[in-house]
């Protein structure tokens, strides 16, 4: 209140101490002077839930992206057609899709911190259509248990359109598998964009050609579709190393943010 004549009461409802319930509450404040003048005002008070999420254990199995390789250029070695430099691939675990998503989600969920559980099963160079890879995401359910899969696979396979369909079965597969397994939720996600020029690039038709008959086998699984390949393809050369095919960390951090995006779309408590 200005220029009111002291002393001046103020009283606010609901009362100063007051518990607010969660979404937004508005509070109104009136002030009174000693000669009975009064006037108001009101604002609003938001109270947000502590982010939480329903299960905490996640299992992450695919090949060589799950592991988090890396290509690395090679200085003083001709470049390979194309532009794009010679490379090494290496494994850097902490780089990792699934390292990186374990951190954003213990950033986000810190009462929860404590009990998230994130399992890396990436292997490299594993194809989708080997019958070992079925058994091995059998073991792994079998041994983890994890409340979620997270199901990355398929790049090794799909050198030409001709085996697309048998690599979405394999990967329909494994779904499968986890749902028999009494997995509480599959996620799976598709495959990134290539980046033309790489010795390691797919054709780019076989990567969409893949992703949209996964899309359709994640629906009849009942599993939760993760669309990588639209969060990065404007940005590929951004987000995919030297060989075309490998993301590199920037990448990697950009799959881990859009899988985090479906879990809080999907696991959330609301």
């Amino acid at each position: 209140m200005t220029a009111g004549k002291e002393p001046v009461t103020v009283a606010c409802t609901p009362a100063s101490g007051s518990t607010f319930p969660l979404g937004a509450t508005t509070v109104t404040c009136t002030g009174t002077d000693s000669l009975n003048r009064a006037n108001s005002c009101s604002f609003t008070v938001t109270v947000a839930r502590t982010p939480q999420l329903t299960v905490t254990k996640f299992l992450a199995f695919g090949d060589s992206i799950t592991a988090g390789e890396i290509s690395f250029p090679v200085a003083g070695i001709i470049p390979q057609r194309g532009g794009l430099p010679n490379f090494l691939l290496r494994v850097v675990p902490a780089a990792s899709y699934p390292s990186v998503l374990s951190g954003l989600m213990t950033a986000r969920y810190t009462s929860q911190a404590s009990n998230i559980v994130m399992v890396n099963e990436g292997l490299p160079g594993e194809k989708a259509r080997n019958p070992l890879t079925q058994t091995r995401f059998a073991q792994a359910v079998s041994t983890y248990r994890p409340d979620v899969v997270l199901i990355m696979h398929g790049y090794n396979d799909i050198e030409d359109a001709s085996v697309l369909s048998d690599t979405v079965n394999a990967v329909d597969a494994m779904m499968a598998e986890a749902r028999n397994r009494r997995v509480g939720r599959v996620f799976v996600v598709n495959l990134a964009p290539p980046r033309p020029g790489g010795s390691n690039s797919r054709p780019a038709s076989s990567v969409t050609g893949f992703n949209e008959r996964l899309q359709r086998a994640a629906a009849g699984e009942g599993a939760v579709y993760v669309d990588i390949y639209s969060a990065m393809v404007s940005a590929a050369s951004t987000y995919i190393g030297a060989d075309g095919l490998h993301p590199n960390e920037a990448g990697y951090r950009k799959i881990a943010e859009t899988v985090l995006a479906a879990i809080q779309a999907n696991l959330e408590v609301r």
